[in-house]
């Protein structure tokens, strides 16, 4: 019995320093290991990041805010983001600073493992290459999102002091890692960085680059490349590739007409699901979620904003565009809404919906700005990128070219008005107002006399601040805030 009961203990101990050894060896926090390119590739396609940006909207000049037919549960959230207040509650779980924070930051994790892991997996080097460039390309898409929220607006005279967002490049590991603000030149230039290299890797194995308008492709590298240079003001850097989109794809615009066709032969529900389309629109790259309603403050009737008045009335009825304004109310209430995802305008709860990430009407839109801006500046190429767009917002027999501008600031009016109206309710003119630093009046009644809130031109508030929930997960963020 002795000998048994000793076989047993040195059986156990054995097996407690068996257990011990595959506890050490086991990933420190939990991880499937990620041995093989499919799991990769899957985790890529996880790491795109939705249209989390798309509250700032109503922090524009593109809508206001009707009080009476707002849903009481919003008021709490979306007033104070309204009034570009700091604080506001998190009861409503989408469409929030704080969702955009958490979420762009969780994709940034998800890419940092497949940069991490790449290395080490089996497979195909081309394919590896490809996958690890698409990893990259993320992770400088959503820290330049998140740059562009939570930071002032790029300027590199103040870069270097200016706060960026913390600067997370690999998986943390400690059980609570804290990290401190980069500055916003630090962080365009991990974004440059990753850029450069994302795009060689990339080309290095585009034989493996998905062909699918929910991944990025060489085309929306260059609208993204585009973007960046158009909010930089580096022109002739935004010129050039957005001229590289342009000789890919051709000048491809969406033809509005037939989704007019389509709005008045079917159902408003069925016209909006399938504006976003991939099968019958262009578009350079798309995001598609579940249940997530990222235009929920002004995508539905009991949202509480909708198109302003100017931009609503300004808008003639032969323009395609208008179609999108879904009007409602009396005279009186005068309010519209802008539809341009999923099954809105009722449905605050969509089962599925697209956003766009790019499209050529951008692109287009942000060449014509370039021309104009260059030191040499031409009139007349940028004014053709307008009419491109233009053509297929009217029939023929309401087409009409506009008359040439005679001025560099009158042609710049013209195109700036184009890309307000074109792009309304895609989550783009928050960051038109903070680089071109147009004042803003909001009021709680639309009809009050004086405004509740100003935004004025370059106001510090155009840098949200950090989210209370992300400065509990990260305190040395309390003595980092944006100044007010």
């Amino acid at each position: 019995m002795k000998k048994i009961i000793n076989i047993i203990t040195i059986a156990l101990v054995v097996g407690l320093f068996s257990s011990c050894k595959d506890f050490l060896e086991a990933p420190y926090d939990n991880r499937i290991a990620l041995n093989n390119l499919d799991d990769l590739d899957l985790v890529v396609a996880n790491a795109y990041p939705v249209r989390a940006d798309m509250f700032t909207e109503i922090m524009t000049d593109n809508f206001h805010h009707y009080a009476s037919t707002m849903q009481a549960s919003n008021a709490a959230t979306y007033l104070p983001i309204y009034m570009w207040e700091d604080e506001f509650s998190d009861a409503i779980a989408v469409a929030t600073p704080t969702h955009a924070y958490s979420h762009y930051y969780r994709k940034i994790y998800e890419a940092n493992t497949v940069i991490e892991e790449i290395a080490t997996a089996s497979g195909d080097e081309a394919r590896k290459k490809a996958i690890l460039g698409e990893a990259l390309i993320l992770r400088a898409y959503s820290y330049f999102s998140l740059v562009n929220l939570f930071s002032l607006h790029y300027n590199e005279a103040n870069n270097e002091t200016n706060l960026g967002v913390p600067l997370i490049t690999e998986v943390p590991k400690d059980n609570r890692s804290l990290y401190n603000r980069a500055s916003v030149k630090q962080v365009y230039d991990q974004i440059d960085k990753d850029l450069a290299e994302g795009l060689s890797f990339m080309q290095e194995g585009r034989a493996y680059i998905p062909r699918t308008p929910y991944r990025f492709s060489f085309a929306s590298i260059n609208a993204f490349l585009t973007r960046i240079n158009l909010y930089k003001g580096k022109w002739e850097e935004a010129l050039k590739y957005a001229d590289m989109v342009v000789a890919e794809k051709g000048v491809l615009v969406r033809k509005m007409s037939e989704d007019n066709t389509r709005r008045t032969t079917t159902t408003e529900q069925y016209w909006a699901q399938e504006i976003m389309n991939p099968s019958i629109h262009p578009n350079l790259l798309l995001v598609s979620q579940t249940n997530l309603f990222l235009c929920r403050p002004f995508g539905y009737r009991l949202g509480g904003f909708y198109v302003a008045h100017d931009l609503f009335y300004s808008t003639p009825a032969s323009d395609f565009r208008k179609a999108h304004f879904s009007a409602g109310g009396t005279v009186i209430d005068s309010v519209a809404l802008v539809v341009k995802y999923a099954n809105q305008p009722n449905n605050p709860n969509a089962a599925q919906a697209r956003y766009d990430c790019f499209t050529m009407e951008e692109v287009l839109l942000s060449r014509a700005e370039a021309n104009l801006r260059k030191p040499n500046p031409d009139i007349t190429k940028a004014m053709a990128d307008i009419e491109a767009i233009r053509r297929e917002r009217f029939t023929a027999a309401n087409y009409r070219v506009l008359p040439t501008p005679a001025t560099v600031e009158a042609a710049l009016d013209v195109v700036l008005k184009e890309r307000k109206l074109e792009l309304i309710g895609q989550g783009f003119r928050w960051y038109d107002i903070k680089r071109l630093g147009i004042r803003i009046e909001h009021r709680k009644v639309r009809t009050s006399r004086d405004p509740d809130a100003v935004l004025e031109p370059n106001d510090k508030r155009t840098a949200i601040q950090i989210p209370i929930q992300a400065r509990i997960g990260n305190p040395l963020l309390d003595n980092q805030l944006n100044p007010r």
